[in-house]
């Protein structure tokens, strides 16, 4: 409950309105003892022990009564924005705020929290900041001795963390003795957030649910994809594979049939351990290499009797020749399966590739027959 905006001088709404979007008055509190601290007037005195009154003089300041002015302005501050945000409340709610106030001091806190009883202005305040919330002016109707004992340890709860900067035992203790206090019964989510928002225990943000457009959830997804977008490296890898692997498929093809027929597939896959390979090809058709992975150019390039007839030519170890390949394989998996492929593997896969190729070229006819008419 508010008063109506045009009983409220213009000069002040701009005023009311700044007090009434302010967070828990506490919060103002706590952030007026960490000005304190932050501006060392606990450690005045030490500095006191240095600042001789000889420098004092000669600076022609007193670093003291500096510090004292600033408190004072702080207080004077604090006192102005109580009244500013009192004057926004009719008295009659005020009042009603004040007896639940009293009301509270005669309940008991558990051991941890009674040191951090809120004291009563402020939580006259807090019970006028519930009553403002989404809970309305209904709030109030925290009559029972029950509800309003747990608000006064949520509100004690809030005041302890505050002043805490460390987990100690005395945490833990009063943290497990509010978690069994039987919390008044609200409609909805917003009830309960309300309701511990205005004794303090604020969260930094409390969800909410909220229905996505399938326009939003189209962004959303387009954003992300975007986002996994290969990057430049990737995109080099994938365009080198695709090349390398093709070129390779083409030249194991036209030895082995240079060296084994037409047919070789049907004779020697079984030999290599590519019994699989074939079984593939029979039942899909095609080329035989559009159905074989690296695994399978390693067996056909490193088995004895292949590496005797054709690929000795290029490479001088069949051992070496699978490692290499099996190599290539792995990196090819990393680069076209979305799996961590960094620049680094890009120049191990670029030298893998380049020592395959100079095997490769010794594979290749010193010369061709060209007919000419």
């Amino acid at each position: 409950m508010t008063l109506p905006r045009d009983l409220i001088p213009p000069s002040m709404r701009a005023t009311l309105d700044a007090a009434r979007r302010m967070a828990d008055p506490f919060e103002d509190v706590r952030r007026q003892h960490d000005m304190l601290r932050a501006s060392g007037v606990l450690g005045i005195a030490e500095r006191m022990k240095l600042e001789t009154p000889l420098a004092l003089a000669a600076m022609g300041r007193n670093p003291f009564m500096d510090r004292m002015q600033g408190v004072g302005a702080l207080m004077r501050a604090q006192t102005d924005a109580d009244r500013v945000y009192r004057a926004a409340f009719p008295n009659g709610l005020i009042e009603q705020a004040e007896r639940i106030a009293q009301l509270s001091a005669g309940f008991a806190l558990p051991d941890g929290l009674e040191r951090f009883r809120t004291p009563t202005d402020s939580f006259v305040d807090r019970i006028l900041r519930l009553s403002d919330s989404g809970l309305g002016a209904s709030a109030l109707a925290i009559g029972r001795p029950a509800q309003i004992e747990a608000f006064a340890r949520a509100s004690a709860m809030a005041d302890m963390f505050a002043e805490s900067d460390r987990l100690t035992r005395g945490v833990r203790e009063a943290v497990g003795a509010f978690s069994i206090t039987e919390m008044p019964q609200f409609a909805n989510l917003a009830g309960y957030r309300s309701f511990l928002d205005a004794a303090g225990l604020r969260l930094a943000h409390w969800p909410r649910r909220r229905l996505l457009t399938m326009a939003e959830k189209r962004r959303r997804l387009k954003a992300r994809l975007q986002a996994n977008s290969a990057p430049p490296h990737v995109k080099r890898a994938k365009t080198l594979v695709h090349r390398y692997e093709l070129t390779l498929r083409e030249i194991l093809d036209a030895v082995m049939a240079e060296t084994y027929g037409e047919d070789w597939a049907d004779e020697r896959l079984p030999l290599c351990d590519c019994k699989d390979l074939l079984g593939k090809w029979k039942k899909r058709g095609g080329e035989v290499f559009d159905h074989a992975d690296y695994t399978h150019y390693a067996r056909i390039m490193s088995h004895p009797e292949h590496f005797q007839a054709i690929f000795e030519a290029g490479f001088d170890d069949p051992e070496a020749v699978f490692d290499l390949l099996k190599q290539a394989g792995k990196l090819r998996a990393a680069s076209h399966h979305a799996h961590l492929f960094t620049p680094e593997d890009l120049k191990a896969l670029r030298l893998t590739w380049n020592q395959i190729e100079t095997g490769l070229i010794a594979l290749t006819p010193d010369f061709e027959l060209e007919w000419t008419g």
